[in-house]
């Protein structure tokens, strides 16, 4: 993937295997600030962002939040702004990803929202169910209104071992943690992913989903 120091260039269409990391830079601040106010996520995941950093790094993130939690917990049904989760996302992109460009250590963390999710309780029952990719993916887009209910998912099986996901929302997300989240439903089921990637703004794409 080509990206120089920019919010976005479109549009951009790339192939992602498992083996080849995300390359490119970009300019994180003004990603953050490009993301309405109106975008908002649940906060499930923020204290599991927050527990992977140090208390510097959180004191850090802490300082430029646009909602900061009462009493310093996150709720998890609650919303919260999703300028403020890209914020918590970059700074442990940086972390745990240190040597790694950030779009790809970002993409290992949409990787990782997977294996959390398949350690809690619902995920635990979707894993006692015999699907496999196929049904995986088709469920995405309801598994996303859970959280991000303002964004407009769809997919369609345009033909064997094939599902395409539109999206418009994710923004700052969508070209690194959607890829890394996608991808790694295939991969639970023991298969391997191909993805072709057709970015058309900051939050708005569809990626068609191959496996083998």
């Amino acid at each position: 993937m080509e990206a120089g120091l920019k919010l976005f260039v479109t549009p951009r269409r790339f192939r992602v295997v498992p083996e080849k990391p995300l390359v490119g830079d970009f300019d994180e601040e003004a990603r953050v600030r490009a993301v309405p106010d109106s975008i908002t996520t649940k906060g499930m995941y923020f204290d599991a962002l927050m527990a992977q950093l140090g208390e510097r790094d959180v004191q850090a993130v802490w300082s430029t939040l646009k909602k900061a939690p009462r009493h310093g917990k996150y709720q998890p049904f609650l919303d919260y702004p999703f300028a403020d989760a890209l914020r918590w996302l970059h700074a442990v992109g940086h972390k745990r990803y240190p040597s790694l460009p950030l779009l790809e250590a970002l993409r290992r963390i949409g990787r990782d929202t997977v294996k959390v999710f398949l350690e809690s309780k619902a995920g635990r029952v979707v894993k006692t169910m015999t699907v496999g990719p196929r049904e995986s993916l088709l469920r995405m887009p309801k598994m996303w209104k859970a959280t991000d209910p303002q964004n407009v998912i769809s997919a369609v099986e345009p033909e064997p071992d094939t599902v395409r996901i539109d999206i418009e929302g994710f923004p700052g997300w969508l070209d690194c943690g959607v890829i890394g989240t996608l991808e790694q439903v295939v991969m639970n089921h023991h298969h391997a992913p191909e993805l072709d990637v057709e970015l058309l703004g900051l939050a708005k794409g569809n990626i068609t989903v191959r496996w083998r």
